[in-house]
């Protein structure tokens, strides 16, 4: 016999008045007996696996190239997705488009809502354009009761918004609750297995941006996908991080407008369309990888003497500000440049957010830019990750950024002499081994 509590689903072997664990008063209720294990059998038979047919798993489009490639191809039949973001970024606004096309490329689609009556979302998809006959909308939390639906319209994609606010009567405990949670995702997975109908998941995500609710919920789902952005750019960031069908951490950019969302489909020329060729001091072209893509992006510094008021500041805006730290200790003592008496900020302009090492040597040669006041040579691109002792280090995917910046018009590429590619472009490339040489060959020594 086990008693569970129903907010945070501790279990213990007799009723407690207080959970000890999420401390909550009387939330233990007496455990209900496992189902039989057949309850949870999709219904499919017993083959070897060379006996699998692969045409019934075959991919369809979304509408929109850039979610499609973000996914891998498309969607796969009876795949469920959980599409996470903070609110307000435009998670609905994304999920609506979708499901638009969808409806106009394959037949029914049914979007359940649990936060928005019919009317609300009427309002939006009147700003969207969203128009189709095949577009069905539930205003509806209760679990049974989207079932039905869905076991009488027998639509071809399922949206639930949100996972959060969908509730289960067969177990206790209020909507948002771990195991309210756990049951009704649980319960959803099976039944876009057995129709085989690909089915999104919105869930909120917590402060520390993971997504709310226990982690068995992340692995019952087949692609997990982050809307990212703030309030004050138009710029959003779609990211997967886990996907069974396709590459992780690949993203697609879209831009806010007031018809919805519009894919970016070149980031670089869109993050660097404000970027003047004309080099300025403190201001350095540097090419991250997100996923399989290569992306240009220009990464500003400004190093200014505090005049000895106050302690001098370090901030950094989509950087990792103990990435900053450490390297600004490699120009202090590999390169003699000092910085402990002037304030530190660095910025990639479009409000996009990296944690790649590669660009190491880009942060160091925009802070040395701006202090000297100096500017790089023009049309020049840096690339390379940075050692403690000093050495430039080799980075992943070296060809496609050399690639990307030769089809920007860029003519120079400062590069890691180790990985260097055995064919490279017509575009310059200039190798370096250390710190010092870079500096060096941006006329920055």
């Amino acid at each position: 016999m086990a008693f569970r509590c129903d907010r945070c689903d501790y279990q213990a072997i007799k009723w407690i008045g207080r959970c000890p664990h999420c401390g909550e008063w009387d939330t233990f209720h007496l455990a209900e007996g496992e189902e039989e294990a057949e309850s949870s059998w999709i219904g499919e038979e017993l083959l070897p696996i060379t006996r699998i047919d692969l045409a019934a798993v075959e991919r369809f489009a979304t509408g929109i190239g850039e979610v499609d490639r973000l996914l891998g191809g498309g969607l796969v039949p009876g795949g469920v997705l959980l599409f996470g973001g903070e609110p307000g970024v435009g998670k609905s606004t994304l999920l609506l488009q979708v499901a638009q096309n969808l409806a106009e490329l394959y037949g029914k689609i049914l979007y359940v809502s649990g936060e928005e009556s019919a009317a609300q979302i009427k309002l939006r998809a009147s700003r969207l354009g969203v128009t189709s006959e095949n577009l069905y909308i539930l205003s509806e939390q209760n679990l049974k009761r989207i079932v039905a639906a869905v076991e009488s319209l027998s639509p071809h994609v399922l949206f639930v918004d949100s996972i959060q606010t969908t509730l289960s009567t067969s177990v206790p405990g209020e909507a948002g609750s771990v195991r309210q949670m756990r049951e009704t995702s649980a319960e959803l997975t099976r039944l876009a297995k057995a129709h085989k109908m690909t089915t999104f998941l919105v869930g909120h995500i917590t402060k520390g941006g993971a997504f709310a609710g226990p982690k068995t919920m992340e692995h019952l789902v087949d692609v997990a996908i982050y809307l990212e952005g703030s309030r004050e750019e138009d710029v959003r960031i779609l990211r997967s991080v886990k996907n069974r069908f396709g590459a992780t951490n690949e993203i697609a950019v879209f831009q806010m407008q007031s018809g919805g969302l519009k894919a970016i489909t070149d980031p670089s020329r869109f993050f660097l369309d404000e970027h003047n060729l004309e080099s300025r001091a403190g201001t350095v072209v540097v090419s991250i990888i997100e996923g399989t893509r290569p992306i240009l992006v220009e990464l500003q510094a400004l190093v200014s003497p505090t005049g000895g008021y106050g302690a001098p500041q370090r901030r950094c805006s989509g950087l990792d500000y103990n990435r900053l730290l450490l390297l600004l200790a490699v120009i202090e003592r590999q390169l003699g440049v000092h910085t402990g008496g002037a304030d530190v900020y660095l910025s990639i302009a479009g409000g996009l957010e990296t944690r790649e090492r590669a660009l190491d040597l880009g942060m160091i040669a925009a802070v040395v830019s701006s202090l000297r006041n100096r500017p790089l040579p023009e049309r020049t691109v840096v690339i390379g990750e940075v050692g403690l002792s000093g050495e430039v280090r080799g980075v992943k995917k070296l060809r496609e950024r050399i690639s990307e910046a030769e089809k920007l018009g860029y003519e120079r590429v400062i590069i890691p002499v180790k990985g260097k590619p055995s064919s490279l472009a017509t575009v310059e490339t200039i190798p370096v081994a250390t710190i010092n040489e870079a500096m060096e060959a941006l006329c920055l020594s």
